[in-house]
């Protein structure tokens, strides 16, 4: 710290020292990005690169997404005994005429 002696025409005389300058600090934030979905933390997945006909659902209990077969997923959902109206009125377009039941004779 350098310390000046300064002098002013009327006879005063002062003395100055200029304190040590503040030394600068730079917070830098970094924003992570996942690239992949083993990497969020809030994912359970294994083996994902084998994992075709899977589905990523949410699991309450778990309070993370995991893996589950997509052949399951129709099975859970009538867990309730209830499909949604407008599933069923889809299945009864797409099907109709492509099933024939035979009732057989009496």
């Amino acid at each position: 710290m350098a310390s000046y002696s300064v002098s002013v025409s009327s006879g005063n005389s002062f003395n100055v020292a200029r304190a040590a300058a503040p030394k600068p600090s730079v917070n830098q934030e970094k924003t992570v990005v996942a690239e992949n979905l083993s990497e969020l933390a809030d994912v359970s997945v294994s083996d994902l690169p084998g994992s075709d006909n899977y589905v990523l659902t949410y699991d309450a209990t778990l309070a993370k997404f995991v893996l589950v077969p997509a052949d399951n997923v129709l099975s859970y959902s009538v867990a309730d005994s209830d499909l949604p109206d407008d599933f069923i009125t889809q299945l009864d377009t797409d099907l109709d005429d492509k099933i024939d039941l035979d009732g057989g004779t009496f």
